[in-house]
């Protein structure tokens, strides 16, 4: 018995016989077709390895896509480490800053109208609120929104709305991880455009750390979207080119997804 059957579990009972048989005759009983099955893969070898021409198969490549699903940036396209450095820095500084006029706010608040927001699980209304309009046909019902005389219309603005402090400090953290959840969507189905940059922006802004699984996982998926996006971009003076990068640097840096980040140079 070899080393390899010792440490196999047998699933069929195969009984020890010493007599001989020929594999050109057709088997007369299950066992002795067992006995044959058990003689052919002793003699088959344990390692099989293909004999492959690599050669011809990298002349065939079109696109290199690392591991993370990642598209490589063409030359010139990607951020050197200096700007990715003081874009973090400037990144942190604004958390800070929001972080400090959350709590000077709480503590005197003043009266005044307030933008009402919609729902979390709206996806309709937080489009017409961010866009003005509808990017994407989302298949949930829209909730309503009651209005009143003491409070405005947060989607009144027929272009949408920037995501201004006003707004973003009435969003608690399960309304940011959903909002966020609806601009990545929205990215992959209709595309990037510099209104949904400052949305982003402003939701990592207010994203807290450490990340939850499902945080981890969208900001994954808007880095990854972003690199294949400027992948494709056509010139290096593209105006879209410049937000992506913001994007990914903070993703892969600030949010420590460092698989994702532009290599250092």
């Amino acid at each position: 018995m070899s080393d390899s059957e010792g440490l196999m579990f047998h699933a069929f009972h195969i009984e020890k016989t010493q007599d001989e048989f020929e594999l050109d005759i057709p088997p007369t009983s299950g066992q002795e077709y067992l006995r044959r099955v058990q003689k052919e893969s002793q003699q088959c070898p344990q390692v099989v390895v293909a004999d492959i021409d690599r050669t011809i198969l990298n002349k065939k490549q079109t696109v290199k896509v690392t591991d993370n699903g990642c598209l490589s940036p063409p030359a010139g396209y990607a951020p050197n480490i200096e700007w990715q450095q003081q874009q973090m820095a400037d990144f942190s500084d604004v958390r800070q800053k929001l972080s400090r006029y959350k709590a000077r706010t709480k503590k005197h608040e003043t009266p005044g109208a307030r933008p009402r927001l919609p729902l979390p699980e709206d996806a309709d209304g937080w489009c017409r609120l961010c866009f003005g309009k509808y990017k994407l046909k989302a298949n949930v019902e829209t909730a309503s929104m009651e209005t009143d005389a003491t409070t405005t219309t947060a989607n009144s603005d027929p272009e949408g709305m920037p995501p201004l402090l006003s707004v973003v400090l009435r969003m608690d953290q399960p309304t940011i991880l959903k909002v966020l959840e609806y601009q990545v969507n929205w990215f992959q189905a209709t595309g990037f455009s510099q209104e949904q940059a400052r949305w982003f922006y402003a939701l990592l802004v207010c994203l807290e750390k450490p990340l939850e699984p499902e945080a981890c996982s969208l900001l994954r998926s808007l880095a990854r979207n972003c690199a294949n996006l400027r992948a494709s971009l056509e010139s290096p003076e593209d105006s879209n080119l410049p937000p992506l990068n913001l994007l990914i640097c903070l993703v892969a840096r600030y949010f420590d997804q460092a698989d994702l980040a532009d290599s250092r140079r």
